[in-house]
């Protein structure tokens, strides 16, 4: 018999490496040594041969952002596509809200109630995604190649406000102030320290003499006429505190009093959200609404649409899969098959469709719960926030139950403009989502006076032009994103959802890195592409040895605070 070889071999060595680290540690080593390749950057979509997908068909459930670019790109390939949607309209949650648009909400509390927005002609509000980052280079890249023109989205200005009943006698104050005085008391209270010797331990003699250059440059110290060298006393970083004329030059207000910022618990309402990589500047928005990156898939597919029909049973065959659906208008029951069949549904909604997926595919399903969220629109006849207090695009937080104010960054300096009175989530979102449809307009206007008084005036912002979505309670919906989390049975269920059960795909944002944005949807949607057409399949799945973790959706989606 031969003596085994006490060399060392790749397979035992990385064996060994995943006794002790796992399998995040096989995968960060494989990577090292060269054996998996890195992600480049993204240089566009699949690039498919010409008719290589004739005589194929991939039956598609769901007209969600996911769904409509998998069925654009494959039907390049000439791949026999067709999309089932149980609602009247594409998009899914890329719903755009203008005048004779109905918003229809089911609930135990409430039953089903309908909303017809009543916005003069022209204006419009996004009831669902409202912005698209510059780095994500797919949607981007679709508004393109589709024919949709961009605008500059405004995420966030010095001059939004931030109000509580907590701090400052309930007065909003505006982004600027906050923020500066904020930091000027920091720089000051870290400077004091520097110079007690409290750091000498972590900096170096010239170290400690940059950092407090830094310090003072950073924090506006010792900046105001009368105040103390490395003191801070104010900026005009904020603003004048009188009107500038020949004879006035610009003065600060009285800074903000440190207790009272404190007090104030901004930072965990969202304050520095616009910090977070997914709302940096430049972001942008589609010309007319969001829905118009839905018109362009439909310019292009949209005869590949059957509306009204709703899947109500999924069955894998050996090669392929069968369909049946029930059409929504006559209540007729139809069957369809196709030799892949891609799921754009829901994860909640997709869980209660009879199936004979595996076990294991069902329990992934199952984990994929989705976040409660909700907006509330208004029409203003007046653009008041412009002409009064010079707010141009962004938005403002507070500590009450709407959570954020959304000003347009469209339609300057016109007549009237549409706000979104309230965008929250979790317990905030069940508050709004559990009223009635009165009682939520109610509750919005009383938020929104708390930032803006110009909210008592009915003729302004008018009662009857309000409307509101709670998406939890929209059938066929169910939430607003998929509520991953940080733990071990999120990270399987994920990885587990990110190859096919068979011939049987899962799509959209709710199984992407990135949850909750369009981008996230149409990676997926690649992925999918992916695996479809060619060997990269393999190496797309939940490989063994390769480390998967579900996103933080709650951070992606919302941001910190």
């Amino acid at each position: 018999m031969a003596e085994k070889s006490s060399g060392w071999t790749c397979r035992n060595f990385l064996e060994l490496v995943g006794k002790a680290g796992g399998a995040a540690a096989v995968y960060e080593t494989m990577t090292a040594l060269g054996l998996i390749n890195l992600p480049e950057a993204w240089a566009g979509p699949p690039a498919l041969p010409p008719g290589s997908g004739a005589g194929k068909s991939v039956l598609i459930l769901g007209a969600g952002i996911g769904g409509l670019t998998l069925a654009y790109e494959l039907s390049k390939a000439k791949y026999h596509c067709e999309i089932l949607e149980a609602q009247e309209r594409a998009g899914g949650r890329s719903f755009t809200a203008r005048r004779g648009s109905v918003i229809t909400e089911e609930s135990e509390k409430h039953g089903t109630t309908h909303q017809e927005c009543k916005f003069d002609e022209g204006l419009y509000l996004n009831m669902g995604p409202g912005r698209l980052p510059y780095h994500h280079r797919r949607v981007l890249h679709y508004c393109d190649v589709l024919g949709v023109p961009l605008e500059v989205y405004v995420m966030s200005t010095t001059v939004n406000r931030y109000q509580t009943e907590g701090a400052f006698g309930g007065r909003p104050q505006l982004n600027r102030r906050i923020a500066n005085d904020t930091q000027g008391y920091i720089a000051e209270l870290l400077a004091k320290a520097v110079r007690k010797g409290c750091l000498d331990q972590e900096l170096g003699e010239g170290d400690r003499a940059k950092l407090l250059d830094l310090l003072e440059v950073y924090g506006d110290l010792g900046a105001e006429k009368g105040c103390p060298p490395e003191a801070y006393c104010g900026s005009t970083r904020s603003g004048c505190a009188e009107p500038l004329t020949v004879f006035q030059e610009c003065t600060p207000a009285q800074k903000l009093e440190l207790g009272a910022l404190l007090k104030a618990n901004f930072w965990r309402h969202k304050f520095y959200q616009p910090l977070d990589f997914e709302w940096q500047p430049t972001l942008f928005q589609p010309v007319g609404g969001m829905d118009r990156i839905v018109e362009g898939f439909k310019r292009k597919i949209g005869n590949l649409i059957h509306y009204r029909s709703e899947v109500i049973d999924i069955r894998l065959q050996e090669a392929g899969v069968e369909v049946t659906y029930r059409d929504r208008g006559t209540g007729a029951k139809k069957t369809t098959r196709a030799d892949y069949c891609v799921s754009n549904i829901p994860l909640p909604v997709l869980n209660k469709i009879p199936s004979d997926l595996s076990p294991e595919y069902k329990a992934a399903i199952a984990r994929g719960k989705f976040a409660n969220t909700c907006k509330v629109g208004w029409q203003s006849n007046r653009r008041f926030w412009e002409t009064k207090d010079e707010i141009y695009g962004g938005i403002s937080y507070i500590d009450n139950v709407i959570t954020q104010m959304w000003y347009p960054s469209n339609g300057y300096f016109t007549q009237k403009g549409t706000l979104t009175g309230a965008y929250n989530y979790d317990d905030n979102a069940v508050t709004l989502g559990d009223m009635t449809l009165a009682k939520r307009l109610d509750e919005a206007r009383k938020g929104a006076i708390r930032l803006h008084a110009e909210f008592q005036d009915d003729s302004l912002v008018p009662q009857a032009l309000g409307l509101s979505i709670a998406w939890q309670n929209v059938p066929f919906q169910h939430g607003g994103w998929v509520d991953w989390g940080s733990d071990e049975a999120d990270d399987k269920a994920y990885a587990t959802l990110l190859a096919p059960d068979r011939r049987f795909y899962v799509v959209g944002d709710q199984v992407s890195t990135l949850p909750g944005w369009q981008e996230g949807a149409m990676m997926s949607a690649e992925h999918v592409i992916s695996q479809i057409t060619g060997p990269r399949a393999k190496l797309l799945g939940a490989a063994p040895g390769h480390a998967v973790h579900a996103p933080n959706s709650r951070r992606l989606v919302q941001g910190r605070g």
